[in-house]
């Protein structure tokens, strides 16, 4: 079982959760089962952080969580495709078993029952879902709080870049889950956050919230440098029919010319500082709220993403860049000598 899946079977699992109800009545929230808020972005590749190396970008509120928490090293999806990988996280099974293949796919309500969120509200949580689902639509009445698109969505409604930004109406969505939380009951909330996703249809294939002045004011002064194993050789080296793929096609579109490049990559950049911005939002909530010390927050991708390694753009083949994705698992209730 690919590492991500059993790290999700294992929180999905956690023991008692069945008896929650009878062996819990009663007590605190501090003596219950944890908390478990689940961040995941799309399209990250792994170097995109800085708590893995990346002396660029600004993630200063993932890197605590990596910093206090554990950073896996060495996590992998299996199939690198949006709508696959999800089905993939949500059940723990490869996608030769959930069959999940083409987009437009929902999973069965039989399927749904073995997702970690029906599985926790079985056990007594109340389960949310913030965010990109993109397996059509969950059966319904499948969770106490529900505020998903199905597709890829859009940074701005209606196409208008004046609108607020998806990433920051995920935060707000998030926090109002948070704002009706009972204390005396656990949750599990997922964010699903689009960005780092493109989007597809427009000119600028990453569109971050230009309305916040701090983001439009990163990596002005930076030179992104080459990807390594950005060299043609690698790109000739491959055979025919990747060199003929749509993913040296879309990196004809995003990082054909050194311009482009720097252009597209500060830009998928910026969506990250984005997601870090409502990262920190939603951990003050947790705070303000007296949730945070019985809260686990695991924070991950659906797959990664070329940006411009082998001469490639996007996701789909099994090079590590592909499918090796960020994995931060934080638990407030274990000190440092624990971890």
């Amino acid at each position: 079982m690919p590492r991500i899946m059993l790290l999700l079977s294992i929180l999905v699992v956690l023991p008692a959760i069945n008896r929650a109800a009878e062996e819990t009545r009663g007590r605190t929230q501090q003596q219950r089962q944890p908390n478990i808020l689940f961040l995941l972005t799309d399209d990250q590749c792994v170097t995109a952080l800085g708590c893995y190396g990346n002396a660029i970008i600004r993630t200063p509120h993932i890197d605590a969580l990596a910093e206090r928490g554990v950073k896996f090293r060495n996590a992998f999806v299996t199939t690198a495709i949006c709508m696959t990988s999800r089905a993939s996280i949500l059940t723990g099974q490869y996608a030769s078993r959930h069959r999940i293949h083409r987009f437009g796919q929902p999973l069965s309500a039989e399927q749904f029952q073995h997702t970690f969120p029906a599985i926790l509200r079985r056990g007594g949580y109340r389960v949310g879902h913030v965010g990109k689902w993109h397996l059509v639509e969950p059966p319904p009445d499948a969770f106490d709080f529900l505020r998903m698109f199905p597709g890829t969505g859009w940074y701005h409604e209606n196409g208008d870049g004046n609108a607020p930004h998806l990433t920051n109406r995920l935060g707000d969505d998030a926090i109002e889950f948070l704002d009706g939380q009972d204390r005396n009951q656990p949750f599990c909330l997922t964010v699903a956050f689009k960005a780092p996703h493109v989007q597809d249809q427009w000119v600028d294939q990453f569109p971050f919230d230009r309305a916040d002045p701090h983001l439009g004011g990163l990596y002005k002064e930076v030179t992104i440098p080459p990807r390594t194993l950005s060299d043609p050789a690698f790109f000739d080296a491959l055979p025919e029919f990747l060199r003929q793929s749509e993913n040296r096609a879309r990196w004809g579109t995003r990082f054909i010319t050194p311009a482009r490049y720097q252009a597209s990559v500060k830009n998928y950049y910026r969506l990250i500082s984005g997601v870090d911005r409502e990262v920190a939002r939603i951990v003050a909530a947790l705070q303000q709220r007296g949730l945070a010390s019985n809260t686990v927050i695991v924070f991950t991708s659906d797959h990664g993403f070329y940006l411009g390694e082998r001469g490639f753009a996007g996701k789909w083949y099994a090079h590590d860049v592909s499918i090796r994705v960020p994995l931060i698992v934080y638990d407030p209730r274990f000190d440092e000598t624990q971890r």
